[in-house]
């Protein structure tokens, strides 16, 4: 919950034969609306509050977009803010009216819901944007996104829609930030600075990577009630800041590096690469900036392709993947507008 960010995609092409190509990316923070989104995930909330950080979140949306200075926009697709996901049931905030009253164009929204109804856990929902993204014909690719919760795309050489792999890991960012924030009174360790002056306790890193290994091996989505950051610090309590995030990131880099075993190419994306730290800890051949797609631009253009595979008549989810039935209709967004 750090900010919206808004991408423009140049898409060329068709459905699964479609190319894409970063354009531009615009930022915004979020302002007042961040605390009542992080009440609203910790805490719940009225269906008052969920609309009103519905709106702040569609206004602060439409200023991202507007801040991106396009001529003219074909179709917008919109995630929103998640504050809930435990499958069947998931939660992202986005009214769509202030984008729609600024950007007279087609308008998806709620990306997940379809693929829910239809037993799925509505993630990973990138893969298939990986795929249009980061395929190679010669080498296979993990693509390892740091996020609150890590994720991974794996592309086999020359592989077809149907053969991508796609799956959560375990919890990363949720753990590193609860030690920022109740150690150093921060959002966040900046570039790992802290971690790299601490020496792994080998004791709690055993403990955490256990954890880590049943979440990496719990095949389901991971979300709501997965965050490992208080389980962290009662392990740690006697052990010093820089220790505990060091042993911390040992953990997470140990099993997220079991999880991309025999590929050619790991790249990172996400806000973990920042944490140069986290960074080192996995086995890794760079970032997706090295096949021109910015670090923290991936989602949102990643969003920006499976709206227009929707339009195309593509679903955005893999049944084998999110584990949702196979359906003869295109699974994915609803048309908010027009």
């Amino acid at each position: 919950m750090d900010g919206v960010d808004a991408v423009s995609v140049n898409i060329d092409g068709f459905g699964e034969t479609m190319s894409a190509s970063y354009s531009k990316m615009a930022s915004c923070g979020l302002g007042e609306a961040k605390h009542l989104l992080q009440k609203l995930a910790m805490q719940g909330g009225s269906q008052e509050e969920m609309d009103k950080a519905a709106m702040l979140v569609g206004e602060i949306t439409a200023e991202a977009i507007y801040k991106l200075e396009l001529n003219a926009i074909d179709l917008i697709a919109l995630h929103g803010q998640t504050i809930f996901h435990k499958p069947p049931k998931s939660i992202q905030l986005i009214n769509h009216s202030p984008i729609a009253k600024r950007f007279p164009c087609k308008i998806f929204t709620d990306p997940r819901q379809h693929d829910l109804q239809l037993g799925g856990q509505g993630a990973p929902i990138t893969p298939l944007a990986d795929w249009i993204m980061f395929r190679s014909e010669e080498k296979s690719t993990a693509i390892v996104n740091l996020g609150g919760f890590c994720n991974v795309t794996i592309l086999q050489a020359n592989c077809k829609p149907e053969e991508i792999k796609g799956f959560d890991v375990c919890c990363c960012n949720l753990i590193l930030n609860t030690i920022a924030l109740t150690r150093l009174n921060c959002e966040y360790d900046e570039y790992g600075e802290e971690a790299t002056k601490g020496v792994v306790d080998r004791a709690a890193y055993e403990l955490l990577l256990q954890k880590l290994n049943e979440q990496n091996h719990a095949h389901r989505s991971l979300g709501t009630n997965d965050d490992l950051g208080e389980f962290v610090l009662n392990i740690g309590n006697s052990l010093s800041t820089p220790d505990l995030l060091a042993t911390s990131i040992d953990a997470i880099g140990t099993c997220i590096t079991a999880s991309t075993q025999s590929v050619d190419r790991i790249l990172l994306a996400g806000g973990g690469v920042h944490n140069n730290a986290l960074s080192k800890a996995i086995k890794n051949d760079g970032t997706i900036e090295t096949l021109g797609v910015p670090t923290q631009a991936r989602e949102a253009m990643a969003m920006a392709i499976l709206g227009a595979l929707a339009q195309d008549g593509v679903s955005i989810t893999v049944p084998k993947i999110t584990g949702r039935q196979d359906s003869k209709e295109v699974v994915g967004w609803i048309q908010a507008s027009p």
